[in-house]
């Protein structure tokens, strides 16, 4: 574990200090997830309401931190920085929203997390176009890693369709109808992204096909 590891996961186990300080204000069970329409779908017993879901995403963390730190392809330290840190910028404000709400922080959910999920839309795909060819981040599927062309330009035209997608949603998010045009975009970004994807790795194949037998000549 490096030093920047350790320090993401202890930003992910933060919000615990906030539940613990809030202990008498807490009610005896803790919202762990609200659904679609801002109600509470599950609860836990105070002491693990407030410790499970900031260990979850330290074990996460952990993971997701491994799984890049020990990919086949060296990613650059900026980029490996800025990833570095999205599970941590995600978990600290939402973990934190969790024992807010019950002690009277009149914000919707999905408010709240729909704007944090916007601005790591917003971030990711700025740096997305800067990430090179890897077998764990990116925009990826077989047809895209196999061919660095496809690659760099499904992850550009990603990346600017990802900070469009956030920048949409960070201003919806504020009314009622955000959470449907949360879904639509990010349902329509995905879509697209593979159907994109496909286009593009058909063309190179072609292209590559064509240029097959002047080689050979």
């Amino acid at each position: 574990f490096n030093a920047t590891l350790i320090l993401t996961s202890i930003v992910c186990l933060l919000p615990m200090i906030l539940g613990f300080a809030l202990w008498k204000k807490l009610p005896d069970q803790i919202p762990q997830q609200y659904g679609w329409n801002n109600q509470v779908n599950w609860t836990l017993p105070k002491f693990w309401g407030i410790i499970t879901l900031p260990l979850v995403m330290v074990i996460i963390n952990i993971v997701y931190s491994l799984l890049f730190r020990f990919s086949k392809q060296e990613l650059s330290p900026k980029v490996e920085g800025v990833l570095a840190w999205i599970i941590p910028v995600i978990a600290l404000p939402i973990n934190c929203f969790m024992f807010l709400r019950p002690i009277g922080f009149d914000v919707e959910p999905f408010m709240f997390i729909g704007g944090i999920m916007s601005l790591v839309l917003i971030i990711t795909g700025n740096y997305l176009p800067k990430i090179k060819a890897n077998s764990v981040v990116g925009v990826r599927a077989p047809w895209i890693n196999k061919n660095p062309t496809v690659w760099a330009k499904t992850q550009r035209i990603s990346g600017i369709l990802m900070v469009i997608t956030g920048l949409i949603n960070l201003v919806t998010c504020f009314f009622p109808f955000g959470k449907y045009v949360f879904v639509i975009t990010v349902g329509s970004l995905v879509i697209f992204m593979l159907i994109y994807s496909i286009v593009v790795a058909k063309q190179e194949s072609k292209k590559i096909k064509q240029e097959e037998p002047k080689g050979k000549e």
